[in-house]
């Protein structure tokens, strides 16, 4: 694969981090074993949470929020390892050239067999010129998982507004993630 094709590539996989469904309503979780609307995927999420469509928060999505997502990535006669050095070094450096942004870990990983990566990141906020601050706001932090399967592309991640808060419910994405199984499941 091209180094242009595992740029492109490398995108895709960061927009699905940032890419949630429009905030129509917040719903409490009711059952908590969600079944995608087509059956590609089912997982299981966490009591006591809200859900807006695909993305869901505990205390409000400006302070924690993991979203769930699958859709098409590429054309499938390409054949793709998404946990290949080449990607993962081409997806630490495109994200590392993102303005404020510090990779902790990128590797290889798993969701439901697949192969896959796991990617830990932190972002400065964009600094508003309006809004001065004696204080800096807090560095974001993120955690993503992504696995393709034929030309589908699976990503949960997990975002929040500190390292503290992300400590917090680190361990609830974790067995979201862990829940994750391809279907309707059983």
């Amino acid at each position: 694969m091209s180094s242009r094709s595992l740029l492109a590539l490398a995108a895709s996989f960061l927009l699905a981090c940032t890419s949630t469904t429009t905030i129509e309503q917040w719903e409490p979780v009711g059952a908590t074993r969600f079944v995608a609307e087509d059956g590609s995927f089912s997982l299981e999420l966490p009591e006591g949470w809200q859900r807006s469509g695909q993305l869901l928060t505990r205390d409000g999505a400006e302070l924690q929020a993991i979203t769930f997502n699958a859709g098409d990535v590429m054309d499938p006669s390409q054949a793709l390892d998404p946990s290949s050095p080449e990607l993962l070094q081409a997806m630490k450096d495109t994200l590392a050239s993102q303005p404020g942004v510090e990779v902790l870990e990128l590797g290889a990983a798993t969701l439901d067999g697949l192969a896959g990566f796991r990617m830990h990141f932190t972002q400065e906020p964009p600094a508003d010129p309006a809004a001065p601050q004696a204080v800096p706001p807090p560095k974001r932090e993120a955690l993503l998982y992504a696995a393709i399967d034929g030309s589908t592309l699976y990503a949960l991640s997990y975002e929040a507004a500190d390292g503290v808060r992300f400590a917090l419910d680190l361990a609830v994405f974790e067995r979201l993630v862990a829940s994750f199984r391809r279907g309707a499941g059983s």
